[in-house]
């Protein structure tokens, strides 16, 4: 529609208005002053009542006009071609879309080759492009030299982000320098007055002291990885940046240690530590560090090989109010430091890695304890449970909310070098006082075949919701005789167990038949030591996949198996894949 076409509609409507109040003033006007006619105050009322109803019919015709007119607007806009767009709102558009890739997380083309494809659509989409700086302000270590110059210059003066993280992976993930890194941190060294975020892995000390000192007024966001731990010097350990830094929100330091009372560890949003051994801070300092940003969003700090903290040395507990995400693998006994000190009433998602030795081992009770004081916290809602056990008696207990309500909600904690089943006990108990009950749990089981399951799997007597378990590596026996037999409760193990998957596990299919013979009341193919007889029988599984089978003899007893319980639910193949 015509934009003039809706201005003219408007004013007709405002004229119309305007001409009918006018006549009714004129016409009450003149019936006052006609000689020898009685005016009764109540007919005046009521034709002033007549004419507020037309005036407010008028509106409203006017009103829904109005509205009409805009529907149209809108419908006329999302009808231009992107092409004639104005150039400011095309600028924005092109802006927003790339972003993302303003920090690169994952496959796919960088910035710059997003940049380019986009100059190739069209003459006027290439010119508007190459004429705004601010596209071209973020260089990657993946583009080519002459892409990274151009970049530069076509930049001007805009801040720049600087990306120099590995192909695949993040920054702190690299276990490698990048192809072109010293040529790359060159370039970016030489720009560091216009660094706005900068990512970069470095070979040594040498290059993290050259970035730690270079003036940088308009740095933001710095995470940089050093593949050799370096701690960097200073005359005076708070100056660093040349104390031009006034603007950084997020700092990530993985295997580079700094002076940790540096004023630029103060009014972070987001702080990442790793890969730290001797120049890690110390708990106190960690504190320290952290409490100075009352602020954090999200901080993360993996540092196991430290001294254990002394209980009386934790520190004054405290607020982070816009926490969000917390990730800690750390000692233990720092873990029970850290979460008794701090109150984190907005937390979404909690991930701790402890890894314990006989001498911590008897802190996991009060870890468990301190961590589930914020379950309620984080989890809200419906949940499930998904536990999961696997090398080096490595158990992890996972919550996730059910379906995709409130998703990004996670609670998970992971304990290494203490045996699973104790363990999965001290688990139970924390899990008790829970505010709900999970929907249902799912256990994964990726152990050797050297393990004994038994121990564990009695552990999980009484265990309600268990439906899923999916196993990969291990000896099966212990389970098929575990769920074909009474447990100390008196009922099935795993009563309401839905499915079954295993990946090339050891087991006698023999005892997977007896399992399912028991467990359906088929008492032909049950032998004499499994409880089949009983009348309460559990809820038939609905499916069974199998990717391996042991021997070739093993084949008609799985057959058999599938004759059972039909092809819909019983499946094995050599070469089903894990999900």
């Amino acid at each position: 529609m015509n934009p003039a076409t809706a201005v003219a509609a408007e004013s007709a409507i405002n004229t119309l208005l305007q001409s009918i109040n006018d006549e009714n003033k004129s016409a009450l006007e003149a019936m006052r002053h006609i000689k020898g006619t009685k005016i009764y105050t109540g007919t005046l009322a009521h034709v002033d009542n007549y004419a507020g109803a037309v005036k407010s019919t008028l509106e409203t015709i006017q009103r829904q006009l109005l509205e009409k007119i805009s529907a149209l607007h809108t419908e006329h806009n999302k009808m231009i071609p992107l092409h004639q767009l104005p150039i400011e709102i095309f600028i924005q558009i092109i802006t927003r879309a790339l972003e993302p890739f303003q920090i690169r997380r994952g496959f796919g083309p960088t910035h710059l080759g997003r940049l380019v494809a986009l100059c190739e659509v069209c003459k006027r989409w290439s010119d508007v492009i190459n004429s705004t700086p601010s596209l071209w302000a973020t260089i990657d270590i993946l583009d080519p030299s002459a892409m990274t110059f151009t970049a530069i210059s076509r930049s001007a003066n805009h801040p720049l982000n600087v990306i120099g993280a590995p192909p695949y992976g993040s920054v702190r993930s690299a276990s490698r320098l990048p192809d072109r890194c010293n040529e790359f941190t060159s370039t970016a060294m030489a720009h560091s007055t216009r660094w706005r975020s900068i990512e970069l892995v470095v070979p040594a000390s040498e290059e993290v002291h050259a970035i730690m000192k270079a003036a940088a007024p308009h740095l933001q966001s710095l995470e940089v990885k050093s593949m050799v731990q370096s701690r960097v010097h200073f005359q005076n350990e708070g100056i660093m940046f040349q104390e031009t830094v006034s603007q950084l929100h997020r700092l990530g330091l993985h295997g580079v240690a700094i002076p940790w009372k540096s004023n630029i560890l103060r009014d972070l949003r987001y702080l990442s530590i790793s890969d730290l051994d001797e120049f890690a801070p110390s708990c106190e300092e960690t504190l320290e560090i952290i409490r100075a940003c009352p602020g954090l969003v999200e901080v993360g700090l993996s540092l196991k090989l430290v001294a254990p903290v002394e209980t009386t040395k934790k520190g004054t507990p405290f607020t982070l109010a816009e926490l969000r995400s917390m990730s800690l693998s750390l000692n233990p006994s720092w873990t029970l430091a850290l979460l008794e000190a701090l109150h984190m009433p907005s937390a979404q998602s909690i991930s701790l890695d402890l890894d314990f030795n006989s001498d911590s081992g008897q802190l996991l009770p009060c870890v468990i304890r301190s961590a589930h004081t914020l379950f309620s916290t984080v989890i809200d809602t419906q949940y499930q449970l998904l536990i999961t056990v696997s090398y080096n008696n490595c158990l992890t207990w996972a919550y996730q909310p059910s379906g995709t309500y409130r998703r990004g909600r996670e609670f998970e904690i992971t304990v290494r070098n203490k045996p699973a089943s104790e363990t999965l006990e001290e688990f139970l108990v924390g899990h008790s006082s829970a505010r709900f009950t999970p929907e249902f749990i799912e256990i994964d089981l990726d152990l050797p075949f050297d393990l004994d399951l038994l121990p564990f799997l009695k552990k999980l007597d009484g265990v309600d919701r268990i439906s899923n378990i999916m196993a990969s590596g291990c000896d099966l026996d212990p389970l098929f005789t575990y769920m074909s037999n009474a447990t100390r409760n008196d009922e099935w193990g795993f009563p309401k167990l839905e499915g079954l998957t295993i990946y090339d596990c050891d087991y006698d299919s023999s005892r997977l038949l007896s399992m399912i013979g028991a467990r359906y009341g088929l008492e032909e193919v049950v032998g004499s030591d499994i409880s089949g007889g009983r009348q309460d029988l559990p809820p038939p599984l609905k499916w069974i996949t199998v990717s391996h089978v042991p021997g070739e003899a093993d084949k008609d007893t799985l057959s058999l198996v599938q004759d059972i319980l039909g092809p819909d639910c019983f499946e094995f193949d050599e070469d089903v894949e894990r999900p």
